[in-house]
């Protein structure tokens, strides 16, 4: 991991304990990479590290998987590409608790490897996605750890509530 990198976790992280969490899982990644679960035209999400107040996910974004439009809860969530490509395409919400939603799309940006996106609460929706045929692998850094969050349907603009769930634990601590 670069010198770059590791101040741009500490200018954006502020508590050192989620830097040295974060720099750590990304410095033994390759020691747990080929455990990952694949799931073709999926993601999925392994947990590392786990505290009281943040965790650490691994994840592998199978070629050409998407997330949902959802946002962290009421989480605060770091994603660090370790591999691949990731394209993120970012929504805003008028009123979250309207039946549909007032969804509007608010920007695009693309994810390299080494690159470092944030999330900070609630109100912040996204989607997610792999536009290759190769995977793409990302660590991220849940403060406090994620249980559940919202998920906007695309087509209906229904939000729901999801149960944040892990398809294996590799907890390292």
């Amino acid at each position: 991991m670069t010198a770059d990198l590791i101040r741009s976790l500490t200018a954006s992280m502020i508590d050192a304990q989620f830097v040295d969490a974060m720099e750590r899982c990304a410095r033994t990644f390759e020691h747990y990479r080929g455990r990952l679960p694949l799931v073709p035209y999926a993601y999925t999400r392994t947990r590392i590290l786990r505290t009281d107040r943040f965790e650490v996910v691994a994840m592998q974004w199978a070629a050409r998987s998407s997330s949902p439009i959802h946002d962290h809860g009421t989480s605060r969530c770091w994603v660090l590409l370790m591999g691949g490509a990731l394209e993120v395409e970012n929504f805003e919400v008028d009123d979250p608790s309207g039946d549909p939603v007032s969804l509007r799309e608010t920007g695009r940006f693309a994810l390299a490897a080494g690159d470092l996106d944030f999330r900070g609460g609630p109100r912040e929706l996204h989607r997610v996605w792999n536009p290759s045929d190769e995977p793409a692998f990302s660590l991220q850094l849940y403060a406090e750890p994620i249980t559940a969050y919202t998920v906007i349907d695309a087509h209906t603009l229904r939000g729901r509530s999801a149960i944040a769930v892990c398809d294996l634990d590799l907890t390292l601590v």
